[in-house]
């Protein structure tokens, strides 16, 4: 592995430690001490938000389907939106073709409940739970795991009110309204009208959100609304340039 990858899985343990309030240092060296799945370049990103770091971690497995989830969610919270989209994609597509199967997504979830168990109100876990949730649901509902038609609601349930749990501890996440409404419509299309007031919303929480602008101009885009459609596509473009700006 490059050293360069190294020093940002280093830089990212330290991140952990000054960003996730409640976090013991009990907790944390445990976690360094005790990789979650035995690949310590994935593992480091287990709980980072750093989209470069997960970019390096898939390069260096490209095949791990687990690597392309953990990318997929730390760019849900970039305007990155597509590309969290397609890593979602790839990871299930990787996970039925790997020796483990989708039962990844049961131990993400056994993980991620064993971490929330000590640390209830931690956003950076809820996050993280909710898309394991809605992975095993989807699943489900589109044949990548075998199991009652009816699991794939109480998991898409499950994804949906542990987002709700997340914005009732930090209620300034736009991402998380964001994605309780991409939730809601990857459930159920019929549940569209209510996913666009969550992202109406998340623009006033944060007026330059460009994941609820791009979710609300493919909305509109489907109701056959074009001239709202336009509007939102061309405000999250320039909603990205200005993200992207800040981060140079």
């Amino acid at each position: 592995m490059k050293s360069s990858v190294l020093l940002a899985m280093a830089l990212s343990v330290v991140a952990l430690t000054l960003t996730a309030p409640g976090w013991t240092e009990e907790t944390l060296s445990a976690l360094v001490a005790k990789p979650l799945r035995g690949n310590a370049s994935v593992d480091v990103t287990a709980l980072s938000n750093d989209w470069r770091l997960a970019e390096a971690v898939v390069a260096e497995n490209p095949g791990d389907p687990e690597a392309h989830f953990l990318l997929a969610v730390a760019y849900s919270r970039t305007p990155y939106l597509e590309k969290a989209i397609q890593e979602l994609r790839t990871a299930r597509k990787l996970a039925k073709k790997s020796p483990e199967g989708c039962k990844l997504f049961d131990r993400k979830i056994a993980e991620y409940e064993r971490m929330l168990a000590g640390n209830p109100n931690d956003p950076l876990i809820l996050y993280r739970l909710a898309f394991g949730y809605y992975m095993r649901g989807y699943g489900v509902q589109h044949g990548y795991i075998a199991d009652a038609p009816t699991v794939a609601d109480q998991y898409y349930e499950k994804a949906e009110q542990t987002m709700r749990r997340l914005i009732a501890v930090d209620p300034f996440d736009a991402w998380a309204h964001d994605y309780l409404g991409f939730f809601l419509v990857e459930r159920d299309e019929a549940n569209t009208a209510e996913a666009i007031r969550l992202w109406e919303h998340a623009l006033t929480v944060q007026p330059d959100d460009p994941g609820a602008k791009f979710l609300l101009g493919e909305a509109y885009l489907r109701q056959g609304n074009l001239r709202k459609a336009v509007e939102y596509a061309g405000q999250a473009l320039q909603a990205r340039q200005q993200w992207l700006s800040r981060q140079n």
